[in-house]
């Protein structure tokens, strides 16, 4: 692996390397929003003692809102590495030991699985080698937009207490959204706290993070980004106390804690600073040869540590190296994630995906699409063509200017609508598809 070192300088400036010619940062970006991947995008990158944060796209398209440095977002998984540093905290201070089993923490009437009765372990649930599935099966949420609210420490108890282990624990690697929820349930317990009051006190007061929360205040309504499922708009995913599965990935963060984060990780300054190494130690693989896991923390060849998020319409990514004292955060409004961007600033030996732009649809097409197509009597849709652009106006509405995602599927930037032309075998245009927020509506074609 090439030494960062050598190529620190082009960093300084903002300016990378890819496909053997230069390309800067911005571009990278600008061509990930441009592709419709994401609405907006933030990146932070810490270098030779300096933080950058680089910004484009919108926080809501809706709006216009841009996002910035300071735009909060979903962060998902990243939470469980906030659970993980509680874990080594209680480690520190003496009150458990990663070898304890995760059962001497519970109520008597609370039994967890076992296999050859070996019992699932503290460390075991912090390394995703519990054996415990992905996800429970008994979800059931009230609102499938907002899924994990309602899902409480009782039924995941009631779950657990039912659930078979296939295999011992503390063997094989297993991501478990299950497994850190319990762990959190355990921390709750063991501590008499709720996770927002733990995560408070611990982490986010000490490292002065003062816009990283489980539960945003109503004020920081106006910096939260607009989340979205490719072209739909989503719920926020929002959480309550009892909400078990929020010590998995309910955090809401923007680039600028997620930097004092990661700097609290390679500086390892008091009063973390035992916790915090305890967590970048490797204890088992992670899928294969080149991936490990230490506590939370995932670990690729032995020098960049990192963690990925995913929430119903945001991705994100935080991770750094130790070698090369390098911290790179990407955030992204979009079920599309830019893990690659964040893995190739840390290392260029990485690659980068291919961006798949737009195909635009040629003039001759574009003429066939124009005229009005109906849901039903009181619904019409009237496509029209100026100067080489295809317009979207709806019964009542305001008309949108239609952007091309490929040669016949197209989208309102401002808004959620999804478009879609249907041609027949004579190759005449007959139908369209409308995607919305209120679902998927089919229009036939009348004039």
């Amino acid at each position: 692996m090439p030494p960062f070192g050598a190529i620190a300088s082009f960093l300084l400036t903002a300016v990378i390397w890819t496909s053997g010619f230069a390309q800067n940062i911005d571009s990278l970006m600008k061509q990930r929003v441009d592709a419709g991947e994401t609405p907006g995008i933030v990146v932070g990158i810490y270098e030779a003692g300096k933080i950058t944060y680089y910004t484009c796209g919108f926080a809501n398209p809706e709006t216009k809102e841009k996002v910035s440095q300071k735009t909060l977002f979903e962060i998902g998984s990243i939470t469980k590495t906030f659970t993980a540093l509680m874990t080594a905290l209680m480690v520190q201070q003496g009150a458990w030991s990663l070898n304890d089993p995760a059962q001497k923490y519970l109520p008597p009437e609370v039994t967890l699985p076992e296999k050859n009765g070996k019992p699932i372990t503290i460390e075991d649930l912090v390394t995703a080698t519990s054996g415990l599935p992905r996800m429970p099966d008994n979800l059931a949420p009230a609102d499938p937009q907002n899924p994990f609210i309602d899902y409480t420490g009782e039924r995941m108890v009631d779950f657990l207490t039912h659930y078979t282990l296939t295999r011992e624990s503390g063997r094989t690697y297993e991501y478990s959204n299950l497994g850190m929820a319990l762990l959190g349930y355990v921390l709750v317990l063991k501590n008499h706290k709720t996770y927002s009051q733990l995560l408070d006190e611990w982490i986010t007061k000490p490292l002065h993070m003062n816009q990283t929360f489980i539960n945003p205040p109503d004020k920081t309504t106006q910096h939260r980004a607009q989340g979205y499922f490719e072209k739909t708009a989503v719920k926020a995913w929002t959480w309550t106390d009892g909400s078990v599965l929020a010590s998995a990935e309910g955090l809401v963060s923007n680039s600028e804690d997620l930097m004092k984060y990661l700097l609290a990780q390679l500086n390892e300054s008091p009063p973390l600073s035992q916790a915090i190494a305890m967590t970048h130690v490797p204890r088992h693989n992670a899928g294969d040869s080149h991936m490990q896991i230490g506590l939370g923390w995932h670990i690729l060849n032995d020098e960049i540590i990192w963690h990925g998020g995913a929430s119903g319409g945001f991705r994100s990514f935080a991770g750094f190296n130790k070698q090369t004292r390098t911290a790179v955060v990407v955030l992204t409004n979009s079920n599309t994630g830019a893990d690659d961007l964040g893995f190739y600033l840390l290392d260029h030996s990485l690659p980068l995906k291919n961006i798949q732009m737009p195909v635009a649809p040629s003039e001759k097409t574009l003429a066939e699409f124009p005229g009005e197509y109906e849901v039903v009597p009181q619904f019409r849709i009237l496509i029209t063509l100026k100067n080489g652009l295809l317009f979207y106006q709806a019964s009542g509405q305001d008309s949108f200017e239609l952007a091309p995602e490929s040669g016949t599927r197209f989208y309102v930037k401002e808004t959620n609508v999804q478009i879609e032309f249907i041609w027949n075998e004579q190759q005449e245009v007959v139908k369209l598809i409308l995607k919305d927020s209120e679902g998927i509506h089919y229009a036939t074609r009348i004039n």
